[in-house]
């Protein structure tokens, strides 16, 4: 399950938002684990962030789509 997003600022906010909830190091430490997931690029220019075990709002739990494509990244 995953919201997408414009930006990877805007999926990184959403992630610190979910960070900072569940009380990670980096939040209350300065060090260590940030995020739960983090946010990865879309083929569409979007950004995908598995919030699969995230705590969601009622407006975010209609917004989530169950696939993305992701970007592909050619190897040289």
């Amino acid at each position: 399950m995953y919201l997408i997003y414009a930006s990877e600022e805007a999926a990184i906010g959403r992630a610190d938002e979910e960070g900072k909830d569940n009380n990670f190091s980096y939040w209350t430490e300065g060090k260590g684990t940030r995020w739960l997931t983090k946010p990865v690029p879309t083929a569409d220019g979007m950004w995908a962030l598995d919030v699969s075990e995230y705590d969601l709002d009622e407006s975010e739990e209609s917004a989530t789509v169950d696939t993305y494509s992701p970007l592909e990244v050619e190897e040289d």
